[in-house]
């Protein structure tokens, strides 16, 4: 959630409403403020976001009194940290992070995988435990993140995914956002290969903001569970994520530069 973000608007919506005020509204420092008049009360509040100021502005058609100021200030300490998506980033990474402990964690499988295939002594059995272990080798490899270590357009091509349009736009995106592409990415590879062992094929065309993906049938997602959990993972690093009949629409928010930092 940033402070552009719908599910903020819905707060400021609510809390506006329920305070009974005229506007509330979260804007940049530096922008135009409403000015007192005899019909109007204007309340504004600093709050810092990440890097930058803002101030709620809440308008009355009655005086502020304590109790009522008091509760705007406590609302603008609540928005503050609803806009602050540096919270988000971190709960992304932090999942990669666990994922990552999980491959390594099963590395105690795969050694006792090695150790029973050398102790086989039908080839069927081997051959058995050797299938079994290459299933955990590539399960170990999805639970990492690719994009950390290779970059994301790297990413999307390693998971066979045809990558066309701007992709230098993706070398600097944040990290957690890119890895919400990635996984968005992979969600959709499970849809379209279904029960297919195969692959199914997906484009990925970039531009601007947005990342687009397009599978090569409109009938493919079928269960589109995991895309509503990153969806919201999404929405909370201030993006957008919209399912189509044949495809996704991943719309990310301008913070190019947080990649460079």
């Amino acid at each position: 959630m940033t402070a552009t973000s719908p599910e903020l608007g819905r707060a400021l919506a609510l809390a506006r409403r329920t305070l009974r005020l005229t506007t509330l509204s979260l804007r940049p420092a530096g922008a135009a403020v409403p000015a007192q008049r005899d019909d109007t009360y204007v309340l504004a509040v600093p709050i810092r976001v990440g890097g930058a100021v803002y101030v709620l502005t809440a308008e009355a058609d009655r005086p502020f009194d304590s109790a009522m100021a008091e509760t705007v200030v406590e609302f603008a300490g609540l928005f503050a940290g609803l806009a602050d998506p540096s919270s988000a980033n971190q709960a992304v990474l932090d999942l990669e992070a666990d994922r990552a402990q999980i491959a390594t964690e099963l590395e105690v499988v795969a050694e006792a995988l090695v150790a029973a295939k050398h102790a086989a002594i039908e080839p069927a059995d081997a051959a058995a435990v050797e299938h079994a272990l290459t299933l955990l080798r590539r399960e170990q490899r999805r639970l990492r993140a690719y994009t950390l270590d290779a970059g994301l357009a790297a990413a999307l091509r390693h998971g066979g995914l045809t990558v066309g349009g701007d992709v230098d736009r993706l070398v600097d995106l944040p990290p957690a956002l890119a890895v919400a592409v990635q996984r968005v990415a992979e969600a959709l590879s499970r849809e379209a290969r279904g029960d297919s062992d195969e692959p199914g094929q997906i484009s990925v065309e970039v531009t601007e903001l947005e990342v687009k993906f397009r599978l090569d049938s409109a009938d493919k997602i079928r269960d589109a569970s995991e895309l509503d959990r990153w969806g919201r993972r999404v929405s909370a690093l201030g993006g957008e994520l919209v399912v189509q009949p044949g495809g996704v629409d991943l719309k990310l928010p301008d913070r190019r530069d947080e990649g460079r930092r």
